[in-house]
């Protein structure tokens, strides 16, 4: 192993762990490991190195969806729509469940999953306390549907942004294979949430109380309101449609953010603006350059071999190991760094066996649904679970320990996993 190699080994490591325990923040580790990997010289042109190995794609595509969510938010379109679903399915107790964790699994494919999980578990509480039932199974179901609907589109969780722009997936191509197999899994969780917690889900109460909550406060602007409704279809269609239209994803994005700036807030740029993650983009980046050292010295090269040897020399043994372990690593470390670690290595599948690995598509699906899957394992696998897992203290003074919602997390995970593995078996094989 060159000098080289064994430092961005080194980096990757010291990034990792100081993720994994939180010490330092995310976004400066992986800029200042980045920063050093230039400086050290391990890539001979670093401006090429910055052209070759950071995926604008994702980056833009990030930044359009945040300006736009950020934009539609105002409007009150998210919340009003989901009051407004509630009031036509939560006739009692299991209803009101599986309606709001649909909800929130189908909101979860178009809006960030912290997003949905800031605006759904505040509301909530107020449901429930109105009712008077337990919150908790309503909570912990959202923060675990979050991370499965994540896994319905390309724009639902950054992992499969990242993939999809890796293997040139529409959306609508990705959507077709992940949508199946994300209602089969919310299905299992709402059995196994029902089971686990059928003494609270049997409470009864008066249907009128759901049918009586008010939106219409909602709406400040009537204009707005339904202008968003407009930009929200359009963009979802234009998703749908982008090899018909010839457009990138990241392209559609940037477009939907910036008009939609333009049409509903264009006197609140600045503002909106400053609610973008740019500490994620930027975590993005310097990620990127840190996978991209490790391509560049060969450690990416040398890691498909070995998987390959111990996976075994198809596609489907590839494909079936891969879900599992990406879904075991994605419960105790940020499914971003993982997954950006392992395209690269899914990439060069090709080249080490070109006829064998002519198409990737079964092993990009499973790293994707691994990648998503695996969030709802622990309470530091997915950043829904670290905020809405902060929401219940903030707001009921309720905390969940880590091994407490490992016993919910777990068994869910497995439960996923296995159906995952079969769903790729009948799809591809």
């Amino acid at each position: 192993m060159s000098i080289y190699a064994l430092t961005s080994l080194i980096v990757f490591i010291i990034v990792v762990v100081g993720m994994v325990f939180q010490k330092i923040d995310r976004t400066l580790i992986a800029m200042l490991g980045a920063i050093f990997l230039l400086g050290v010289g391990v890539f001979p042109n670093q401006i090429g190195a910055i052209k070759e190995y950071v995926d604008y794609n994702t980056l833009l595509l990030l930044l359009g969806m945040m300006v736009f969510v950020e934009t539609l938010r105002k409007t009150g379109i998210f919340t009003f729509l989901g009051l407004s679903m509630l009031r036509l399915f939560g006739n009692n107790t299991y209803t009101l469940f599986i309606s709001l964790i649909f909800l929130v699994a189908l909101f979860s494919g178009f809006i960030d999953n912290v997003t949905t999980v800031l605006v759904f578990i505040p509301m909530t509480f107020a449901i429930t306390d109105s009712l008077n039932i337990n919150y908790l199974p309503f909570v912990l179901g959202e923060i675990f549907a979050s991370n499965i609907g994540g896994m319905a589109t390309i724009i639902g969780d950054p992992p499969n942004i990242m993939i999809a722009s890796a293997a040139g997936f529409s959306f609508s191509e990705f959507a077709l294979v992940m949508y199946p197999i994300a209602l089969i899994n919310l299905v299992f969780m709402d059995i196994l949430f029902i089971f686990i917690f059928k003494k609270d889900l049997q409470i009864k109460f008066d249907k009128d109380t759901i049918k009586s909550f008010d939106t219409s406060h909602l709406i400040e602007d009537k204009r707005s309101f339904f202008l968003s409704i407009i930009l929200f279809v359009t963009v979802i269609i234009a998703f749908s449609a982008q090899h018909f239209l010839g457009l990138e994803s990241s392209t559609i994005a940037i477009i939907a953010g910036f008009f939609s700036l333009l049409i509903l807030a264009p006197n609140q740029v600045r503002d909106t603006l400053n609610e973008v993650e740019w500490e994620s983009l930027l975590f993005f980046f310097g990620l990127f350059l840190i996978t991209g050292a490790m391509e560049e010295t060969g450690l990416i090269a040398d890691l498909s071999n070995v998987m390959v040897k111990v996976a075994g020399n198809s596609v489907k043994s590839f494909s079936m190991f891969i879900l599992p372990v990406a879904s075991l690593i994605s419960g105790f470390i940020d499914n971003i760094p993982f997954t950006a670690t392992m395209i690269p290595v899914v990439q060069h599948l090709q080249v080490v066996q070109p006829g064998i690995f002519s198409d990737l598509s079964p092993v990009w699906y499973s790293l994707a649904m691994g990648a998503c899957l695996g969030g709802n394992a622990t309470s530091i696998g997915a950043s829904a679970n670290i905020i809405g897992l902060a929401m219940l203290t903030q707001f009921k003074n309720k905390t969940i320990l880590f091994k407490d919602f490992a016993k919910y997390g777990l068994l869910l995970v497995l439960g996923n996993v296995v159906i995952s593995e079969i769903y790729l078996l009948l799809l591809f094989f």
